[in-house]
């Protein structure tokens, strides 16, 4: 930290204490929670990120409330911010460079911000990469090597789009295959990580199949606008057009240099291509932003025009942010529309609904995120009930479910499946209510495929249902379980268990045969096929995903 002066400092602890208050008296937003509910279970990997998130929530974990979950990203934040001042190397004009950083939109949330998100650690370590990298450019050695290593798997540790800091400095560098102390990186970073690595070979790899596979969708124009616009957004709402400019205008002069600007442009353009297939969320740059920060400020110096007219586009906007997060934090100022409403009244949300139940159990449908706003906030379990199309998440890791198998529930739906009941709850969101006489589970009733036998008619697919579940299935429940098929994400075909099973109950450790005969018009032919159980409410229990091909091998 030796390019800080005092007074850089005295920003840093102010920015401190804001965030720390911030911290304290703003609601959880939805992610924090549910990265809380990973917290409360150790483990070296969890569905869509890896484990630093939950480590560093588990640590603040001593105060109590949104403040416990906060508090090591907020010091880590105020870490990453002096970074920042650090590299940009300001000595004269110490108000410009912080109107400057303080400019970008996700230093506010994503990088120096006070929210519990990988992002943070990810930025952070991102940073402490580069600048010991730097170093090892001009004199690469075995310390180095040792320290980048363990920063690289702190990294990856922290989010998967470390994958692409590390991977786009490489291909700025590819002399680096030749150095014996970049190999030494390589075997000591994969040695830290063989835990994670053993932890993803276990669940199959759940995080990179949702990101890769189960997000896309066939090639679209449908994101691609919206993803220019948010990051030209993330690069200042009214200066980002002055930051792109100044890309244009970048000389390489070392190899450093060409490292930032490597993954500058590697990121816009992956994730430019990547649009077509999928949205792209503007907060995946954020590991990026401060690289560009650092390689477009030093184009500032001697240009008091420009200087000037960046000052009069970004103060209006420093201001708005700054009341934009007093109004945030306060849940006595009401949120108008939804402006706030991923903040607004989350413990007041879950005492309402935990008031509606009446001592019975709680299930929400279709949203990981509402399920872990009600446990931080009323100290209860809950359980997700998910319908057959929904999206995978870490509920479907552990047997959240068993808790509340055989009880009756209050569940919470939200409006897209249309509920009959509905009800508008104090913070303004309209949720459908609805009860569940005797919820039955259904997970970890495995499906397989037997044998499936051709006819003029159609389809005789064979299947079995292994109860691995720990408690008896039975197929004449009032839940009315059934056995059925999806393809293009909808119901085709569905056969009650009672008869397509034969079997009144399916003890733990049975197998039941299952035979279905489907109409040959039913099947499209090259769509994927997807077997799966679920209850008379929609509820999903387990499924079986297969190629079409994979039905007649």
């Amino acid at each position: 930290m030796k390019n800080l002066g005092k007074t850089h400092y005295y920003i840093l602890g102010i920015w401190f204490i804001i965030n720390l208050l911030q911290a304290a008296f703003t609601g959880l937003h939805s992610d924090e929670t549910y990265y809380w509910m990973y917290s409360q279970e150790l483990a070296w990997g969890y569905f869509e990120h890896p484990p630093m998130v939950a480590l560093f929530i588990w640590l603040g974990q001593l105060l109590p409330g949104e403040l416990g979950v906060r508090l090591f990203f907020v010091l880590l934040s105020t870490l990453t911010l002096a970074l920042i001042f650090n590299e940009l190397n300001e000595r004269k004009d110490l108000f410009f460079q912080t109107i400057f950083v303080f400019s970008f939109p996700l230093i506010h949330t994503h990088i120096a911000g006070f929210i519990a998100l990988p992002d943070v650690p990810l930025v952070f370590f991102t940073l402490i990469f580069l600048i010991l990298y730097r170093k090892f450019i001009l004199h690469p050695n075995f310390k180095l090597s040792i320290l980048l290593a363990i920063v690289v798997a702190a990294m990856i540790y922290s989010k998967y789009h470390a994958f692409l800091v590390i991977g786009l400095t490489v291909l700025s560098n590819l002399k680096l295959f030749r150095n014996k102390y970049f190999w030494t990186i390589v075997v000591l970073a994969l040695i830290l990580l063989t835990p994670h690595i053993w932890w993803l070979v276990e669940n199959e790899f759940p995080g990179f199949k949702y990101h890769l596979l189960e997000r896309t969708n066939p090639i679209r124009m449908k994101y691609v606008f919206p993803n220019i616009f948010s990051q030209l957004l993330m690069a200042g709402p009214l200066t980002g057009i002055i930051i792109f400019w100044l890309i244009g205008k970048v000389k390489i002069q070392n190899l450093f240099q060409r490292t930032l600007l490597f993954n500058i442009l590697g990121f816009y353009i992956i994730f430019f291509f990547l649009s077509f297939k999928t949205r792209v969320e503007a907060h995946w740059s954020a590991a990026m932003i401060p690289m560009l920060m650092i390689i477009i400020y030093p184009y500032f110096e001697g240009r008091e025009k420009l200087k000037l007219w960046f000052k009069r586009l970004t103060l209006p906007i420093i201001v708005i942010s700054i009341l934009a997060r007093f109004y945030v934090a306060l849940d006595v100022i009401p949120s108008i529309g939804k402006s706030k409403s991923v903040f607004y009244n989350k413990k007041a949300v879950a005492q309402e609904i935990k008031s509606m139940a009446n001592g019975k159990k709680v299930g929400f449908y279709n949203n990981y995120a509402s399920i872990s706003n009600y446990i931080f906030y009323t100290g209860d379990s809950a359980v997700l009930l998910s319908t057959p199309t929904y999206r995978f998440c870490q509920y479907d890791l552990r047997e959240y479910e068993q808790y509340a198998n055989g009880e009756p529930l209050l569940a919470i739906k939200p409006v897209q499946l249309n509920p009959a009941n509905q009800k508008v709850l104090v913070n303004g969101k309209v949720e459908g209510i609805t009860e569940i006489e005797e919820f039955q589970s259904l997970k970890k009733l495995e499906i397989a495929l037997l044998n499936v036998n051709k006819n003029e008619g159609g389809y005789e697919i064979d299947l079995s249902l292994t109860n691995n579940s720990g408690h008896p299935v039975y197929t004449n429940h009032i839940s009315e379980p059934v056995l059925g098929i999806i393809q293009n994400r909808e119901e085709i075909y569905a056969a009650p268990l009672t008869t397509s099973s034969k079997k009144s109950v399916i003890r733990e450790g049975e197998i039941a045969s299952i035979k279905l005969t489907v109409a040959k018009e039913i099947l499209q032919k090259n769509i994927p096929v997807t077997f799966f159980t679920r209850s008379k409410k929609m509820i999903r229990g387990e499924v079986l995903p297969l190629r079409y091909d994979d039905l007649f091998k």
